[in-house]
């Protein structure tokens, strides 16, 4: 950390009456949920979604269930 980023971080921690310690895990806690929601959530528009629900609710295209019933190949 270089002496410019300490101070800034002393800075801000001092002024949210927090220790640096503090501060620090309130801010990584923050983005560290924003990165998993980012890797773990779809977002879909209405259309989109709804073109994905009749591609569950519809019967399986041949091609698939033909490749369900071969047997798998392992390396």
């Amino acid at each position: 950390m270089t002496p410019e980023q300490r101070s800034t971080i002393d800075k801000a921690a001092t002024l949210k009456g927090a220790t640096i310690t503090q501060w620090a895990l309130d801010h990584l806690m923050a983005d560290a949920r924003k990165d998993i929601e980012e890797e773990t959530t779809i977002r879909l528009s209405a259309r989109a979604f709804d073109e994905f629900k009749e591609a569950l609710e519809g019967p399986m295209p041949q091609a698939l269930q033909d490749l369900l019933k071969r047997d798998a190949q392992w390396l």
